[in-house]
């Protein structure tokens, strides 16, 4: 007889079209009660239907009897038939290197070794034994930390790659499944260490809110995830087209309209600029917080200049009636160096200078003049040659709207006390004689891509 574990699994891989003859999947398998329950419902549907499974451990070396627990799963997809890639993984390195917790650092871990087994496998998806019981302990941690529609969403049955199978089933329903096939499954201490949220959610909170308040909180709050869900999803379709009226792609970053974003109902606006840092560097350690700030930098008048330091070293940067969000843009160090006709020379960035002799044809080519050339940065009280005369260097960079995050990484070209090129900068009218043309050509790696 079928169990609820088997059904649910049939049912959403047939949906996905991933139990055809020929599909691969790879599942991911701890030890624990929910993934053993996976992998011996795919090990008995891939024997009927005819695809191809493989089991997926991760050793992440925190708990001493981890070893023990590699071998369980071992022992398991070879009584299963299934094939099983494992690794181990230094946790507590990761969590040292990107000084954050070792939850965090784990689920990176994890996540990175399953995309690895998938391309390795050439799989079609990647399985993960999520139950319904996860997904009210999610909901409820979300809650508590303020998420909006977005974090009450919680876990979707398919995102991307990822699929869970089991997510619309019971933790119950698991380990009747698992006591049915006779299927012993490893015990993780960790899980009962009240010391980290989900734990106390779970051992706690939730068996308080079900004995005082609703015996069925676990489906309701599953069901009130599905419903955030699917408006989640008609708000994001939403979105997507603000985002394609007021944004556009600049490199690594995005920048955004500020007029047509503060335009936009202030909903929208959170979830286009969410979507647009997913753009520009992802939303790793993205919290509601920053984008609230984000927000209301985007709609602060005269805000022009103004930063906002973003996860992932990166930043917010308004410049008139724009925002960029993108890398962080460090000013370059003062220097100055000689500038050879013809001759290069490699700016801070890794970009280079580059000038030539010239007929006096071309947009950035200027007289040569009698002094010899450097390349430097700016200096208090800088002037500039142009067709009009000397002017204040600072005015001109105003005037022409160079952001102020650029003005400290702009290389200019002087001769004597004055500068006679940057970037962008009209040539000056001079009598007829020699000339040179001056271009920045960008890094290897840039022209590379």
């Amino acid at each position: 007889m079928s169990t609820a574990v088997e059904a649910a699994v049939r049912r959403v891989l047939g949906a996905a079209g991933l139990s055809a003859p020929g599909r691969t999947v790879v599942a991911a398998l701890s030890g624990g009660a929910d993934s053993v329950a996976l992998a011996t419902a795919l090990a008995r549907l891939a024997g009927q239907e005819g695809f191809s499974v493989v089991a997926a451990h991760l050793d992440h070396r925190l708990r001493p009897e981890s070893a023990a627990d590699a071998s369980f799963c071992a022992a398991l997809c070879a009584r299963l038939g299934l094939r099983l890639h494992s690794a181990t993984a230094d946790v507590r390195g990761r969590a040292r290197r990107e000084k954050g917790g070792l939850e965090q650092a784990a689920r990176r871990e994890r996540h990175a070794f399953l995309r690895t087994v998938q391309e390795e496998a050439g799989a079609d998806a990647i399985l993960l034994a999520h139950t319904r019981d996860d997904q009210a302990e999610t909901v409820l941690m979300r809650l508590l930390r303020g998420s909006g529609r977005t974090g009450l969403s919680a876990m979707r049955p398919r995102s991307g790659r990822l699929v869970r199978p089991l997510l619309g089933v019971s933790r119950r329903q698991v380990l009747a499944h698992l006591r049915a096939r006779g299927q012993e499954w490893r015990e993780d201490a960790s899980n009962r260490d009240t010391r980290l949220l989900r734990n106390r959610v779970r051992h706690e909170l939730i068996p308080y809110l079900e004995e005082r308040y609703n015996r069925s909180l676990r489906p309701a709050l599953a069901r009130a995830a599905a419903v955030a869900a699917a408006e989640q999803d008609l708000l994001d379709g939403l979105a997507a087209e603000l985002l394609q009226r007021v944004g556009r792609p600049d490199g690594e970053a995005f920048l955004l309209d500020r007029s047509g974003l503060a335009a936009a109902p202030e909903a929208l606006a959170r979830l286009a600029l969410r979507q647009a840092l997913a753009r520009a560097g992802g939303l790793l350690g993205v919290r509601a917080v920053q984008i609230e700030r984000l927000l209301a930098l985007a709609r602060r008048p005269a805000a022009s200049g103004r930063r906002l330091a973003l996860p992932g070293d990166r930043e917010a940067q308004v410049h008139f009636g724009a925002l960029r969000m993108g890398p962080a843009r460090k000013p370059w160090p003062a220097f100055e160096a000689p500038l050879a006709v013809p001759g290069r020379v490699e700016l801070p960035d890794g970009s280079c200078l580059t000038a030539r002799a010239s007929a006096g044809d071309g947009a950035a080519v200027i007289p040569l003049p009698v002094e010899p050339l450097v390349v430097r940065t700016r200096r208090p009280g800088d002037r500039v040659q142009t067709a009009r005369g000397t002017r204040s260097l600072k005015r001109l960079l105003l005037e022409q709207r160079i952001p102020a995050g650029e003005r400290a990484r702009l290389p200019l070209v002087a001769a004597g006390a004055r500068v006679v090129w940057f970037p962008g900068l009209a040539a000056a009218a001079g009598a007829p004689g020699r000339y040179v043309a001056l271009a920045v050509e960008p890094a290897p790696s840039r022209r590379a891509q």
